[in-house]
């Protein structure tokens, strides 16, 4: 999740990243009302105003900034024609959205049960080394 300091202010949402995609993707609120050239300035004025920054807000940004401007251009344009590479771009993209949902569903399970089930235990018996030449 992206950093709890970075909130979206526009006339018609005020919140985290997360929650306007997953509004949009509820079809809550329509993308076409939301200014992605503000959201991303917005970021990008956020990054600049701290010193050490996380790679890892940035590249998460740039996963919901992607999914954002793919559903507005279908929203805006629903009957362009598009080349079968660009068709093809479109489908390993909504791909690899849906593989990084995925992972960010299973690292939030991973994270509330990470040790507290542990299957192996130490290696309590002593090796000596042997010395082969």
């Amino acid at each position: 999740m992206l950093e709890e300091s970075f909130k979206i202010k526009t006339e018609v949402f005020e919140g985290p990243l997360d929650l306007l995609l997953s509004l949009i993707e509820k079809r809550k609120l329509l993308i076409n009302d939301v200014s992605l050239a503000k959201v991303t300035d917005d970021f990008i004025a956020h990054l600049q105003n701290r010193e050490v920054y996380s790679i890892k807000d940035a590249s998460e940004f740039l996963v919901i900034a992607s999914t954002l401007l793919l559903i507005k251009s279908r929203s805006l344009i629903p009957s362009l024609n598009l080349s079968e590479e660009e068709q093809t771009d479109i489908r390993d993209l909504e791909l690899k959205l849906k593989i990084y949902k995925k992972i960010k569903e299973l690292s939030a399970y991973i994270k509330n049960n990470f040790g507290k089930k542990i299957i192996f235990f130490p290696n309590t018996r002593k090796v000596e080394p042997v010395f082969s030449p």
